[in-house]
């Protein structure tokens, strides 16, 4: 057996890390955004870990929005958590009545920066925090993108647009001036497959 094939058996083969029973669950928050639970939970090996907090999202979706001239779309805006302006990708949550990723990516794309598109592409899903996060961020490729109308005016979410080469937009990310951590393996992830994943050499 190769050394891949030898990995990926180890990775597939979990009967020694069996996951935990949940005895009971509490609902602590059930909001629009947000829903936390408390839950008493018993290991395989009989420890108790009573509470354990569990927070639970909708999935989210990033969107690499990329024109015709290699350039790519990014966004800034303020983040209150940590009070500050970050430089992200386009997206938002993938709401109830979106039918895929892929739709949510076209309305938020359309609805934060005016921006449409007619190919998509969809890379994949991270999982933003397991250990504490019960959902998912898909990542979905916009090709070709273009301005087609003027952003939603949301008063609760001022956007700066900002377009720029891509092997830029990859310096940025390298010297940690995007510091969404599901935005960055996104991105990496979704140049990486499409091709234009340019690495600058480092500089001396």
């Amino acid at each position: 057996m190769s050394s891949k094939d030898d990995i990926n058996s180890q990775l597939s083969d979990t009967a020694d890390l069996p996951p935990w029973r949940t005895t009971s669950s509490t609902r602590l928050v059930h909001d629009r955004w947000l829903k936390v639970r408390a839950d008493n939970c018993v290991t395989a090996e009989g420890v108790e870990i009573a509470p354990y907090y569990v927070l639970e999202y909708p999935d989210w979706v990033g969107i690499i929005a990329l024109d015709a001239e290699d350039h790519i779309y990014l966004v800034q805006q303020y983040r209150h958590g940590l009070g500050v302006v970050a430089l992200e990708l386009p997206g938002g949550a993938v709401d109830a009545n979106d039918a895929s990723p892929v739709e949510a990516a076209a309305r938020e794309l359309r609805e934060e920066t005016g921006l449409s598109s007619t190919e998509w592409d969809y890379v994949g899903k991270l999982a933003p925090n397991p250990a504490t996060h019960n959902n998912h961020s898909h990542i979905v490729i916009a090709r070709n993108v273009e301005l087609a109308s003027r952003p939603a005016d949301d008063p609760t979410e001022r956007i700066r647009l900002i377009r720029m080469p891509i092997r830029q937009a990859i310096e940025l990310v390298l010297e940690g001036k995007m510091i969404q951590v599901i935005h960055v393996a996104a991105l990496t992830l979704a140049l990486h497959k499409a091709g234009k994943w340019d690495v600058p050499k480092p500089k001396p």
